[in-house]
């Protein structure tokens, strides 16, 4: 009876140990503030995210007469006012700002009215009334234009990007001498950006690229879209398409076999989650599993595309 009591008096002892020393532990780590965490936020930004950044659009209260749009999208003419001239092929044609002026709405508050002129035929007017107030005006830190391009962002990104060799990481590319057809496209492998022109409403810059690997045997121009800026519409920014080093240096590990499937899109059995991430991409959701040898993965993507791992190697898939 003793001997138990001792017993567990001693197991109690032991877990005040224990408990002291992981509080002691907690302890001794110090409180952390918000400037240790913006540091540490700060640290984790990597220079893609940070390239162009810079590049954003200008409040309205800045904008000068002669700022020029493409108009990426023909619903661009439902947003005219009666007054406009006719917008029916409208797509595909520059528009130039000609200024502001108020106009009261059925609730009797000024809103902005817009005013554009065709940049080839100046006699052709437009005119879109905004959802911005007028009092708002001077405060605003943008004015989105719908199913247009703001050409002077296109402008700034084409300075910034062409002449650059870089690596791209997203083979979502598309061929400029056929309407921007999708097309077979590469990852992980480098490029060189000849242009940056005007892409679509949701994807406002086309990055036009050469492939410098002669053994791809691409020797026409690529394209991809690009996005801006920091909205939840910017899903496509510079560091989600492109790396200023090269991946292959980063992954030693990966046999060049393996390094030519993963640059193709393609995966095989055997292949570790890392290679099976960098060949496709983040799986849009991850199951797991029980097997008969543990638990097992997999992998499925918005495409049909899903892939299985059974101890951390790839053992079925579908693409």
């Amino acid at each position: 009876m003793k001997s138990g009591k001792t017993t567990a008096a001693a197991a109690g002892i032991a877990f005040a140990i224990l408990a002291g020393s992981c509080f002691t532990g907690i302890e001794n780590t110090g409180r952390i503030t918000d400037s240790d965490v913006r540091r540490r936020h700060a640290s984790d930004i990597t220079p893609e995210q940070t390239f162009l950044s810079a590049i954003a659009s200008e409040p309205p209260s800045a904008w000068r007469n002669g700022k020029p749009f493409r108009v990426a999208d023909k619903r661009f003419s439902i947003l005219l006012t009666p007054a406009s001239a006719s917008a029916t092929d409208i797509a595909g044609r520059d528009i130039l700002f000609a200024g502001f002026r108020p106009y009261s709405s059925i609730t009797g508050t000024e809103i902005l009215e817009a005013t554009f002129t065709d940049s080839k035929q100046p006699a052709d007017t437009f005119f879109y009334r905004t959802p911005m107030l007028v009092s708002a005006m001077d405060k605003a830190k943008e004015l989105v234009i719908p199913f247009t391009v703001d050409l002077d962002l296109v402008a700034r990104a084409d300075s910034a990007l062409t002449g650059r060799t870089l690596y791209i990481i997203s083979p979502m590319w598309l061929d400029p001498a056929d309407s921007m057809k999708a097309c077979e496209g590469f990852r992980h492998i480098e490029v060189r950006v000849d242009t940056v022109i005007a892409g679509t409403d949701v994807y406002p810059l086309a990055v036009v690229f050469d492939v410098t690997d002669p053994r791809l045997a691409i020797t026409s121009p690529r394209a991809i879209y690009m996005t801006l800026g920091d909205s939840r519409t910017a899903t496509r920014n510079f560091e989600t398409i492109f790396s200023f080093t090269n991946p292959r240096k980063r992954y030693p590990q990966v046999s060049d076999d393996v390094w030519e499937l993963i640059i193709r899109s393609r995966v095989r059995k055997d292949m570790t989650r890392d290679e099976c991430r960098l060949a496709l991409g983040a799986p849009s959701q991850i199951e797991r599993f029980p097997t008969s040898s543990g638990m097992a993965e997999r992998w499925r993507y918005t495409d049909g595309v899903y892939l299985v791992f059974d101890d951390d190697y790839l053992v079925n898939f579908r693409l």
